[in-house]
């Protein structure tokens, strides 16, 4: 007789006749899940576990193809920058894309100020979109209005690209202001123009070639002159002044001799201290006040004492009356004339006072007077006052108590000569108001960053997102595709068939039924089995479709179990003799 060996709860047991074969072995993993998946149990949880599995793999799936956003890096970009970009973006490990319209280069939105800044490292783009070129884009019937514009956009172009040309320019902008025409001439109004230089780290503009950049733009625009240009950087400084402007370059050259002059004290200071406290101890700042007022004193002395004879001039007329001698007569008795006497005049020595009716002198004298006139220019560069201020750290000094190195304030005595070599070194002058301040404190060795919360991480936002799309999807596959699915899977015949040919009271009772040693397979059976009529033969000739077929046989087999293995015995044992 053939004994039947089943393993249930850890305990053998054995049957003998007509019972069911059943061996399982730990060992053999395939035959332990084959019995495992022939359980009814599983057969009716088998459409749960393909559900889940299929929604889980849905799932992946979603989050593997989801694409982040994407936004356009340059627009309107010529192919060969695009090419350019597109090269050194995939070496830099970008993930990019091109617009299958546009074909302008596309990024994720979290990389594209990363992406931006990568690409001005390496100098790109190195263009600007094209100018002439697109005027062959304007389309048949445009107005006026429009046509003028895109004239105007297409000169700004050009205009840009000729000046990024210009060593040390990265990219520049221009904006023509190019007025109406009027029939007046008076009311006519000169044309503009505007440029905005990007210029490279660290390099600047000279003045010949920011009046290039005036000259060519003025010369590409009709009756625009050179003073209606303006060129701005992109730090906001005006370019475009006049080189010989008297106001920006004194602007300039005072704050150029201030940062000069200060840096060279704030080295003076370091450089004296730095042997005392150590290198990387002291630090100074120096601020020096200018009197950049121009002054100039013109200033003219007279010198009393200081005189000299130019020129001289003497005159002195006399006029004397002369005796009348010779023959009388009339003429005789005629007194001469002024003029006669002045011709025929005398010796003076000679002259008769008593002769004399009168007499005058004049002197004139010319003197020069010392004088000397100067002009005092002053200094426009003149000190006002210095305020320095140096600070100097703790000194590391070892604790007699602890035994440890602490930091603790530098010696006031110290601090006193330091403050008095300094003062002598930049030539502090108290009268007139210079300050010195020399303070010991610690020194911060660690930089301390900004501390962002855990749920304010941009990972945890991703986390979040993603597990309310789980959940949308777990509520919508299990509140909708597991009804549908198990309506769709439940087999014609009912309950029974679902449970496997057990019935509601028999699935009850295999949940509580207790299984005891030495026991049968028969005898659990018969446990689970209630009381009902027996099932005949002739029932399968009366069912309608094949799930009901199927259902009958299982409850024929439930309740005959032993006649059904025999059965199968009897037929396996005829194809065996057929076989041997």
């Amino acid at each position: 007789m053939a004994t039947n060996t089943q393993t249930i709860d850890g305990t053998a047991t054995a049957s003998g006749g007509g019972g069911t074969s059943l061996v399982t072995s730990p060992g053999n993993v395939l035959q332990t899940v084959r019995n495992v998946t022939q359980q009814p149990s599983f057969q009716r949880a088998l459409p749960m576990i393909v559900s889940v599995v299929v929604i889980a793999a849905c799932l992946i799936a979603v989050a593997l193809m989801q694409k982040p956003a994407r936004t356009t890096l340059y627009a309107s970009l010529p192919e060969t920058e695009k090419a350019r970009i597109y090269d050194a973006l995939t070496n830099a490990g970008v993930d990019v894309t091109l617009d299958p319209t546009t074909g302008d280069v596309m990024v994720p939105a979290d990389d594209y100020h990363s992406a931006r800044i990568q690409l001005a490292a390496q100098g790109l783009p190195q263009s600007v979109p094209d100018g002439y070129d697109t005027l062959t884009d304007i389309p048949m019937g445009t107005s006026r209005s429009i046509e003028t514009m895109r004239i105007k956009q297409a000169q700004e172009v050009e205009l840009a690209r000729s000046i990024t040309e210009i060593s040390a320019v990265r990219s520049a902008r221009v904006h023509l202001a190019l007025p109406e025409r009027s029939v007046f001439v008076r009311e006519q109004l000169p044309p503009t123009a505007s440029v905005f230089l990007q210029l490279d780290n660290g390099r600047a503009m000279d003045e010949n070639q920011v009046t290039a950049i005036v000259n060519l733009v003025a010369a590409s625009v009709p009756s625009m002159a050179k003073d209606n240009v303006t060129v701005v950087d992109q730090s906001g400084r005006l370019l475009s002044k006049a080189p010989d402007d008297p106001s920006s370059i004194l602007t300039d050259n005072q704050l150029q001799y201030r940062m000069r002059l200060e840096n060279i004290y704030r080295s003076r200071i370091e450089t004296l201290v730095t042997p005392i406290v150590g290198p990387g101890n002291a630090t100074a700042r120096v601020n020096i006040d200018f009197d950049f007022t121009r002054r100039e004193v013109t200033e003219e002395s007279v010198d009393p004492n200081g005189n000299a004879l130019r020129s001289e001039q003497s005159t002195k007329d006399i006029t004397s009356k002369k005796q009348a001698m010779g023959v009388p007569g009339a003429l005789s008795n005629t007194a001469p004339t002024e003029a006669e006497v002045l011709v025929e005049r005398p010796d003076l020595a000679e002259v008769n006072q008593d002769d004399i009716s009168t007499q005058s002198s004049s002197e004139v004298r010319n003197y020069e007077v010392s004088r000397k006139v100067q002009t005092t220019q002053q200094p426009t560069n003149r000190i006002v006052q210095i305020n320095a201020a140096l600070l100097v750290r703790d000194q590391k000094v070892l604790d007699s108590e602890t035994g440890e190195m602490v930091m603790r304030p530098v010696d006031p005595q110290v601090l006193e000569d330091i403050q008095n070599l300094v003062t002598s070194a930049i030539g502090l002058q108290t009268g007139r108001g210079d300050t010195l301040t020399v303070k010991s404190q610690p020194f911060v060795n660690e930089l301390e960053g900004v501390e962002v919360d855990w749920y304010e991480a941009a990972w945890i936002e991703n986390l979040a997102k993603q597990v309310g799309m789980i959940l949308m999807l777990a509520v919508v596959s299990l509140g909708v595709i597991r009804p549908l699915l198990n309506r769709l899977l439940v087999p014609a015949g009912g309950s029974v068939v679902a449970q496997g040919g057990l019935s509601d009271d028999e699935a009850e009772a295999m949940e509580s039924v207790e299984v005891g040693a030495g026991e049968t397979l028969e005898d659990i059976k018969a446990k689970l089995k209630p009381k009902k009529a027996n099932i005949s033969v002739e029932m399968l000739d009366t069912a309608n479709t094949y799930d009901d077929k199927v259902a009958l046989i299982r409850m024929i087999v439930s309740d005959e179990a032993g006649r059904v293995s025999n059965v199968f015995k009897q037929m396996m044992q005829k194809d065996m003799d057929l076989i041997g």
